[in-house]
């Protein structure tokens, strides 16, 4: 948590290997990020997905195979992936369905299968509960909480109220990390 501004993303993109620190050195589960990229699943503030561009949810899923070691599996293998990955976020029943059509919240939930997809130790959430209302932040919540079990969980909030339903430690990110 902290203000806009006060380097919460820059943070993940860090943890990602997508940006260096200006001082000091990280590791993420013991490596350099960039080495072990393949095992966190990331899903962005902003998901910039051309709405006019006729994909299926299943695609969009598929997508969070494309940089990972696991990319090189049989389409079927990759399709079946999907399907848990759909599952998990309880979006099976929109795998065919375009993407476009969907609500803000069902299309949250596919990008989180999207992150889920490579099967990663740790996930990365930027504001997973940005411009989606009560109902929607409760079925994330559960399914947060579920996930939590078996990896852990990086999430950038502002929602006080939703954070306080699902975490375990609070990170302060203002210019510094406390």
């Amino acid at each position: 948590m902290g203000p806009n501004g006060g380097g919460k993303t820059t943070l993940l993109k860090i943890i990602l290997g997508l940006l260096k620190p200006l001082r000091g050195v990280i590791r993420v589960l013991g490596e350099e990020p960039e080495k072990v990229r393949n095992k966190i699943g990331y899903m962005p503030q902003y998901a910039h997905v051309d709405l006019k561009f006729p994909i299926t949810s299943e695609e969009v899923v598929l997508m969070g195979l494309l940089n990972s070691i696991v990319s090189r599996i049989s389409s079927k293998l990759a399709s079946e992936k999907a399907k848990l990955a759909l599952e998990e976020v309880n979006m099976g029943d929109m795998a065919k369905i375009s993407f476009s059509s969907l609500s803000g919240g069902q299309k949250q939930r596919i990008l989180l299968a999207r992150a889920l997809i490579a099967d990663p130790e740790i996930l990365l959430l930027d504001e997973p509960t940005a411009n989606v209302d009560n109902e929607v932040e409760n079925k994330l919540s559960g399914i947060l909480k579920n996930l939590n079990k078996k990896m852990t969980i990086l999430m950038v909030s502002h929602d006080i109220g939703f954070v306080s339903q699902v975490v375990e430690t609070v990170i302060c990110v203002n210019r510094r990390v406390v």
